[in-house]
């Protein structure tokens, strides 16, 4: 028996077993005097190669310093041991506030992010680092970024940057001289994939590649060819960014040619302003992701539309996802001709709400010419408050959507009063 423990024990602390790490510590683990997780990580620490942190307890004054004091000793002995090729950290905010009733004191908050940065400016092989609702101060963020691509920056191929930085007002003055440190995305030489807010941080990542263009066309290609970006109206306010314009994504597509953009925006109050700011001209947006969630007052979509066409966002376009809460008056008439423009758009999710005047001309139009490329469309109606015509518009969408069907679109009409 004591051969079988011996060789299951010997199993349990091989590589396989140990290469990906969570760390999670319960409730029941912060309250005792010794935590045998940290035991583990002393013994095996060497062969972690996939690492996860989540700060997911409950939030007691008592246990938060106590797992912030785990956390920094298991940072230092990855830090010391370990060479990652993948690390997840999520729901620093938990720990780092402000806007939680409970939060680390400063002293631990620093030493906390001194630690995470220590550790990652130690690792060599990384090539997917993930921050998500990390809630950093922007000069604690800044230093943690330039951290991470100390010696990852070749090796680094996906990096997420998810409620990464806590918001803040700007201070000019503080902030260009704390932004100087950051790093730009020329230096990341391998990365494909980068997943992030909109944010100042951001901004300068891109923006600072367009002061000499002579340097970017004789600037070694960069393979990055995806960013996911996204802006949500609470709390971000963007009177606070300088905005990227033409220019910088113009420079950015001779820097790395295959880039494409899934770009989302979830806003309640639409605005011509904003939409002309996070969306123009050689900006190559494959995927619009556009949340108008309001009842009230806003441009039409129309005006989206036409902005759409005139930065020429119609010729990348293979997917759009567009929730419009304020009533489209003249929807075939709008809809028609930009979908027609739309010669790369394979799917359709549309969510409205009455009136839907036009709906039936619409449909008919792909019965007779159908975009191309068209291959999916969802179409979604709710808050039908006349139950009379709920039936006739039930009736004659599922007469469309049936011979659509038989023309081989993929297609479905959702009806909800």
């Amino acid at each position: 028996m004591s051969l079988v423990c011996h060789n299951w024990s010997e199993g349990f602390y091989s590589p396989s077993v140990c290469k990906a790490f969570r760390f999670d510590l319960t409730d029941s683990q912060l309250s005792k005097d010794t935590c045998p997780v940290m035991e583990f990580v002393r013994k095996c620490s060497s062969m972690f190669r996939h690492v996860e942190i989540n700060c997911n307890f409950s939030m007691k004054k008592r246990l938060l310093t106590t797992w912030c004091r785990h956390f920094i000793e298991f940072l230092q002995i990855l830090t010391s041991n370990s060479q990652l090729l993948s690390v997840n950290f999520q729901n620093l905010v938990f720990c780092f506030g402000p806007c939680f009733w409970i939060c680390v004191d400063t002293p631990t908050y620093k030493n906390t992010c001194r630690a995470i940065a220590e550790f990652l400016g130690s690792q060599r092989h990384l090539k997917r680092a993930e921050f998500h609702y990390c809630s950093f101060g922007f000069n604690e963020g800044v230093e943690v970024l330039r951290k991470l691509t100390e010696h990852s920056r070749e090796s680094l191929t996906h990096l997420v940057l998810e409620d990464f930085v806590r918001w803040k007002s700007l201070d000019r003055e503080q902030d260009s001289n704390c932004l100087r440190h950051l790093p730009k995305l020329a230096i990341l030489s391998s990365l494909t994939t980068l997943e992030t807010d909109y944010s100042l941080i951001f901004e300068n990542m891109v923006a600072s590649h367009s002061n000499d263009i002579q340097a970017i066309k004789s600037c070694q290609k960069r393979v990055l060819s995806k960013i996911i970006l996204k802006y949500c109206d609470d709390p971000m306010e963007i009177e606070d960014f300088r905005g990227l314009k033409s220019t910088d994504w113009r420079f950015l597509k001779i820097l790395c040619p295959d880039l494409q953009v899934d770009l989302s925006i979830i806003t309640d109050s639409a605005t011509r302003r904003k939409v002309e700011f996070f969306i123009v001209p050689n900006m190559p947006i494959t995927r619009l992701f556009y949340i108008n969630d309001t009842f009230d007052d806003g441009i039409e979509i129309a005006v989206l539309f036409d902005h759409l066409l005139a930065c020429k966002t119609n010729v990348h376009l293979v997917t759009l996802h567009l929730v419009w809460m304020l009533p489209i008056q003249h929807l075939s008439s709008t809809f028609i001709p930009f979908l027609q423009a739309c010669k790369k758009l394979k799917c359709l999710e549309l969510f409205i709400i009455p009136p839907t005047n036009g709906i039936d001309l619409l449909m008919k139009s792909w019965l007779e010419n159908r975009p191309e490329s068209l291959e999916k469309v969802i179409i979604d109606i709710s808050c039908i408050r006349d139950e009379e015509d709920y039936p006739s518009l039930m009736n004659f969408t599922a007469e469309y959507v049936s011979l659509l069907k038989l023309a081989g679109l993929n297609i479905r009409v959702d009806l909800h009063i």
